[in-house]
């Protein structure tokens, strides 16, 4: 009989295991995917940013509303997702551009 409980003993400990290890595993992955999608949205919104800063820049003036919406837009990719700062200098010139009421 006590051969029959260490038996069902050490199964049920091995399922526990692999149980946690399928766990474990799922969240790696998981942790994965999300880091693709975050790298993948940071470089769309750094694209988005330098496209209409440029567009801004190339005109030589902005409303207060296309600084004010490329201005959030830029926080959220620098702050929000970790922004590596390549848009600072395109956004220091944006805030420099005389404003068109």
């Amino acid at each position: 009989m006590e051969g029959l409980y260490g038996l069902i003993g050490g199964a049920f400990g091995a399922a526990l295991v692999t149980f946690i290890q399928f766990l474990i595993t799922r969240h790696d992955k998981q942790k994965e995917n999300d880091s693709v999608e975050r790298k993948a949205l940071r470089y769309i919104m750094l694209y988005i940013i330098q496209e209409r800063a440029k567009e801004l820049i190339s005109d030589g003036k902005a409303t207060m509303d296309d600084v004010r919406s490329l201005r959030e837009w830029h926080d959220v990719y620098h702050n929000g997702l970790d922004g590596n700062g390549d848009a600072d200098k395109l956004m220091e010139a944006v805030d420099k551009l005389p404003l068109d009421f």
